[in-house]
């Protein structure tokens, strides 16, 4: 429990030295551009093949195609929960797009990489990416669909080749060196692991400056809708999870990340990908803010009964 609490309070005060930075305007409006870009495009993908080559061996690796099934029904089963919900709101057709997009889809990268990392260490991170690979593949699939059918934009379909992330590309690394055998020269190895211990601290920052902004303006009135999908990030897709992989008999540290992940915020990319394609924007950027609000205190809770 002690070691849930402290590993929280870490996480909150670099997320807070972010908020008072953006707060005090002490640094430039394109850092969090720049810190965005440095964790996705470099800093995870170094850490996917790090800590998949590290900490994974081809037969773990054949054991975890079961998880990244169950990983992935649960998520569809959430995309059919979040479209029944939306129908029976009746919310519009653009708001409805939405809603069944941050229902489904949690925010794996900026908010799951430091939290697992700091409560569960480098041991659960193999476990994080497979979790990873199921919601960026998701994403850029069901959910640029979902969000595009919605559009009226004619110049913004959705495209495959956005699956293909560096995130992703970064895992698809790891899983290859893990499953040969093959080990990354050490001069690459030690610039790689360099790289990817940016990865956490400059995440944390981000969620920081990203809260700050977002409730410069005030806090957003709760609708139904908002309750609905704080329900199922906090509490619906957590007990999918854990009732789907104990029927499996997988439990330990493996069922302890998957939970975790399961209740994290909503993707912090929806709020972009919704003003791409001109849907309800400030709507998804509540959603976002809101759902981070509240895992401050789900976190903590769910590390608490995890350790």
């Amino acid at each position: 429990m002690l070691n849930g609490i402290m590993s929280v309070l870490v996480i909150f005060m670099i997320m807070a030295v972010g908020a008072y930075f953006t707060w005090r305007k002490k640094w430039p409006e394109s850092t969090n551009k720049v810190f965005s870009i440095a964790v996705v495009q470099i800093a995870a993908p170094a850490l996917a093949i790090v800590s998949i080559e590290n900490h994974f061996t081809p037969q773990l690796l054949q054991a975890s195609l079961m998880n990244l099934l169950v990983i992935a029904g649960s998520v569809l089963l959430m995309h059919f929960i979040g479209k029944l919900l939306a129908g029976l709101m009746k919310l519009p057709r653009k708001k409805k797009a939405v809603f069944e997009t941050t229902f489904t889809l949690n925010n794996t990268m900026f908010i799951g990489l430091p939290i697992i990392s700091i409560v569960f260490g480098s041991e659960g991170l193999p476990y994080l990416f497979t979790f990873y690979l199921v919601s960026i593949v998701t994403f850029w699939s069901l959910g640029a669909y979902t969000l595009s059918r919605a559009s009226d934009n004619a110049g913004s379909s959705f495209s495959v080749k956005n699956i293909l992330s560096p995130g992703l590309i970064g895992v698809l690394i790891g899983c290859t060196l893990a499953g040969t055998g093959f080990h990354l020269p050490m001069i690459l190895e030690t610039s790689l692991t360099y790289l990817s211990d940016i990865c956490v601290p400059l995440s944390l920052l981000v969620i920081g400056s990203n809260l700050a902004s977002s409730f410069s303006g005030g806090f957003p009135r709760i609708t139904v809708d908002m309750i609905m999908i704080m329900a199922g990030k906090f509490i619906i897709h957590p007990l999918i999870i854990w009732g789907a992989f104990t029927l499996f008999g997988v439990n330990g540290l493996p069922l302890d990340v998957f939970i975790m992940m399961a209740a994290l915020p909503c993707h912090a990319q929806t709020a972009i990908m919704a003003e791409y394609y001109g849907l309800e924007a400030q709507y998804a950027s509540n959603l976002v803010s809101l759902s981070t609000i509240i895992s401050l205190v789900t976190i903590p809770v769910y590390a608490t009964i995890l350790l």
